[in-house]
């Protein structure tokens, strides 16, 4: 009795294992796609003259005239944030493929001129300047101002005395293009925000200890307003995910071998292969991979395109998302 007992129990263990291979076997095989990572240039938000060779940051500063001990610091505080804005400026954009591999020193202008205007650089000036080291562009700093406020108070919180203090930094940060060439001003653009950095504690908070010192704050205004710039001037590297279709059909895992390479013309001729085999859901998929190679082309509209005939083949429920990813990438170059 107990021998049959034991024969019941192997062969239920046994088919317990056959029903849970068989089931992850056929999970596996409804995935029919996998998710790959992609490299793709963004668009700058603010359109600049890119057939430049020989580019240069300049720093506008106004001639140091002061003898007010508090004017004086605060034009201290104001140099130390426009060096480390074209410092940040010149480090961002050296890893942009626009300017990888350029020099892109850094000059400095100093200005007599006391009008509430961020008036643009005479023409003589800007080329003399650029004349120094043959610039064809200059990008400019024209303005920048950060003006500290504090906050220091006791205060009560369930009966225990404790200290509160802020330091607040309005930033305003203003960029002018130069283009030597065409002896234009493509753009201008104001940067401005507001940094804050706050507190608690048993002893009074002051600048330098809790918080930080009037110095560090202004440098890492400077470091701001120079990246945030930088990431609006010029095209930087974008890291995405995309699905890709693979199996189906010796033609799918040909070109999944080219796309796995980056060859997506030779990986488009596969998937054109495929299309006209006139198998609905498989011939969708091949639509969608041609997309993917579309785009990986930059070519948004034929990419749309291939979407929507996808969908028109068989309507795979990766098609919507992917077809918002393109529309907004097409948003993106149209700004």
């Amino acid at each position: 009795m107990d021998g049959f007992c034991f024969i019941i129990q192997y062969f239920r263990m046994k088919t317990f294992y056959i029903i849970c291979f068989l089931t992850i076997l056929g999970m596996s095989s409804c995935i029919q796609y996998k998710e790959i990572d992609i490299q793709y240039l963004n668009k700058p938000e603010i359109s600049i003259p890119n057939n430049f060779s020989n580019p240069i940051i300049l720093i506008n500063l106004s001639e140091n005239k002061i003898s007010d001990r508090k004017d004086r610091f605060d034009y201290a505080v104001d140099s130390l944030a426009a060096e480390e804005a074209a410092l940040t400026l010149k480090e961002i954009l050296n890893n942009s493929p626009w300017f990888e591999g350029l020099k892109l020193p850094i000059r400095k202008y100093y200005h007599n001129d006391n009008s509430k205007y961020i008036k643009p650089i005479p023409w003589e000036v800007i080329k003399n300047i650029a004349n120094r080291d043959s610039a064809d562009l200059v990008v400019s700093l024209e303005y920048i101002k950060i003006i500290e406020k504090t906050d220091s108070y006791r205060t009560q919180l369930d009966g225990v005395d404790y200290y509160y203090g802020s330091l607040n930094l309005p930033i305003y940060c203003y960029w002018r293009v130069y283009d030597i060439a065409k002896k234009q001003i493509p753009n201008g653009h104001l940067y401005r925000d507001t940094l804050l950095w706050d507190a608690k504690d048993f002893i009074p908070v002051t600048i330098g200890n809790q918080l930080p010192g009037y110095f560090s704050a202004s440098a890492y205004a400077g470091n701001e307003c120079g990246e945030k710039y930088a990431n609006k001037i010029a095209p930087i590297w974008q890291n995405g995910k995309r699905i890709l279709f693979h199996t189906g059909s010796p033609e799918m895992i040909a070109a999944n071998l080219f796309a796995i390479k980056g060859q997506w013309i030779e990986a488009a001729t596969e998937w054109q292969k495929v299309i006209i085999l006139n198998k609905r859901k498989l011939s969708a998929k091949a639509a969608f991979n041609l997309a993917l190679a579309n785009e990986m082309l930059g070519k948004f509209d034929i990419a749309l395109e291939w979407l929507r005939k996808a969908k028109k083949i068989y309507p795979l429920p990766e098609i919507d998302n992917y077809i918002i990813t393109i529309e907004s990438r097409i948003e993106k170059t149209l700004k």
